[in-house]
């Protein structure tokens, strides 16, 4: 007896149970659509949004759009619909759902004939009818787009109803605003002439080529690199190199987000970090569209906050350039190569005479500092961890070289691919206990026609760490530039 009154108390205990659980496992589902969606976001602020959309994933994705402001969402474009699927399957398996991807391709199955099947089953009672017209549907065929439009546009009427978000800075921002100078570097890489950058150029880019300056991000990034590398040349000669350090790129990009605000609240007084952050997402990084000094004396010492929280070596010599270089002729050599062309070396050449003849105008000396004498021992573990360093470039770019020449066998391709330089590689990917199998590499390339060359294209390619031969299984193919103020390449 005493066992059978437990058992409904049992039962009832073990649904609530079951209960519960379904209820966390579908949060943690939404979650990640929107995490894995928008890339930084962060979980609570996942939620808040779910909040405000009443646990519809479209509606909450909508209004992070709208409340981020994202100008390059574009439904069923090419990579919004690759977002939307790969999202749709995270989410499947952080919910544990155990057939994740027969599931994500059911509900993306949906997605042609929504409007039908919402009267069908509201027409419908029991759930065996539901299922029968559910499997009616035909399956998902990967490549047609229009498709999933009409998912967005449901969400879009559906959010009129959703409560009113009150926009919160937070840190998730600031990774947008990191994310979109790293695209205006990755054109600024693209518009340098090749050989110049390799041999050269690479050195000042990463020591003060900041993105902050009178011109548009990209303009200013070559500005600031031509102008440093002829303002304080190298002490000795300079390697070859056709990879950027990835660190050493992720620290100027960190150092202009970080001249960009300081330039903003030194020019305007009542903005604080957040709304400097804000206005830069809005503007694309443009300094020229906020209202202007009231005199050179007010646009300089704007600069050097900027030059000195991006730490710059010579902040002063910054200052005063980028207060002068805006002259006729500058502006008459850039406009004349084209604002989207990649610079000859003849232009190099001038626009690094034109900006010393500016710099010297200001009155302002140059004087290059010696290095500073270290100790023997620091000496020799510098050069050490050097070797190391030039060891693992080369190996990259054999490899990346490699993939290149694969693609164009793979894709009957009549054009010569000629690397132009490597901006980004990570060697930890898919493994665990400290070893990883593969490697995910960025890098710029020109694709030549005769004796023409292109403007360089973004590639990306997965690489093997431990065989060269598991290469050829591996992803190699062009990739689009990230968009400006996009958390995912909408």
């Amino acid at each position: 007896m005493l066992a059978a009154a437990a058992d409904p108390v049992d039962g009832a205990s073990a649904l609530a149970g079951v209960d519960k659980d379904m209820k966390q496992r579908s949060l943690d589902g939404l979650v990640a659509f929107l995490t894995c969606f928008f890339p930084h976001l962060t979980d609570w602020e996942a939620v808040r949004y779910l909040v405000l959309a009443e646990a519809d994933p479209l509606v909450a994705a909508r209004i992070v759009i709208e409340d981020r402001r994202t100008t390059c969402f574009r439904p069923g474009s090419t990579a919004t619909n690759g977002a939307l699927k790969l999202a749709l399957k995270c989410a499947m398996v952080a919910a544990k759902h155990p057939c994740p991807s027969e599931l994500a391709g059911v509900w993306l199955s949906l997605c042609s004939s929504l409007d039908t099947l919402e009267k069908a089953v509201s027409l419908l009672n029991s759930p065996g009818d539901i299922l029968q017209t559910l499997a009616k549907q035909q399956p998902y065929v990967d490549g047609i787009g229009s498709s999933l439009i009409r998912p967005w546009e449901l969400a879009a009427r559906r959010s009129k109803q959703a409560a009113k978000v009150t926009h919160q800075y937070s840190w998730s921002l600031r990774r947008v605003l990191l994310h979109t100078i790293h695209g205006f570097y990755l054109q600024a890489l693209a518009r340098m002439p090749g050989g110049e950058l390799r041999s050269c150029y690479h050195r000042s880019m990463l020591k003060a080529g900041h993105c902050y300056g009178p011109f548009d991000p990209v303009t200013n990034i070559i500005v600031n690199t031509i102008w440093y590398k002829a303002t304080f040349p190298p002490l000795s000669q300079l390697d070859e190199l056709d990879i950027l350090g990835t660190l050493n790129l992720m620290r100027i990009e960190a150092q202009s987000f970080y001249g960009l605000v300081s330039f903003l609240c030194t020019h305007d007084r009542d903005l604080n970090a957040d709304q400097a952050i804000r206005f830069l997402l809005d503007t694309d990084l443009n300094l020229a569209a906020t209202k202007h000094c009231s005199s050179v004396h007010g646009e300089q010492e704007a600069f050097r906050a900027a030059a000195t929280a991006a730490w710059h070596h010579r902040p002063d010599a910054q200052a005063a350039f980028l207060s002068s270089c805006k002259t006729p002729a500058v502006l008459s050599l850039l406009s004349d190569n084209g604002g989207q062309q990649q610079l000859s070396s003849q232009c190099v050449q001038q626009l690094a005479m034109l900006l010393s003849s500016a710099f010297r105008s200001t009155g302002m000396v140059a004087h290059q500092k010696q290095p500073v004498a270290i100790y023997k021992r620091r000496f020799e573990l510098t050069m050490y961890e050097g070797r190391i360093q030039r060891r693992a470039h080369k190996r990259i770019s054999r490899k990346i070289r490699a993939a290149l020449s694969r693609y164009e066998v793979q894709n009957l391709e009549q054009a010569c691919y000629q690397l132009h330089v490597v901006c980004g590689v990570n060697t930890y990917v898919s493994g665990q206990n400290d070893y990883y199998h593969h490697s995910h590499a960025n890098f710029l390339v020109t694709r030549n026609v005769g004796s023409v060359g292109s403007v360089p294209v973004l590639f990306f390619a997965e690489l093997s760490n431990k065989n060269d031969d598991q290469d050829s299984q591996l992803l190699c193919c062009p990739v689009e530039f990230p968009l400006p103020g996009a958390e995912s390449n909408f």
